[in-house]
């Protein structure tokens, strides 16, 4: 039915945490205070929000992983 690749599990997993480690730090460029700044060009707004670089995170994650998958299973 649905199939996942072995190693797809520790990707996923290391997406979690790194998205909890950027939520707990909450870095400046992203936060002002406790609360996100919004995503904009201007005073107290950001170009790398938290949304975004998340979902950016994710696509590069997943494309090293598929890189990587091809070439261990000699598909490059």
């Amino acid at each position: 039915m649905f199939e996942v690749r072995n190693g797809i599990h520790i990707v996923i997993v290391l997406y979690i945490m790194i998205c909890l480690v950027l939520w707990h730090f909450k870095p400046k460029m992203m936060f002002k205070g406790s609360h996100m700044k919004q995503f904009g060009i201007g005073e107290n707004k950001s170009v790398f929000n938290y949304q975004i670089t998340i979902i950016i995170l994710a696509i590069l994650m997943f494309y090293i992983f598929e890189i990587s998958w091809l070439k261990r299973n000699n598909f490059l």
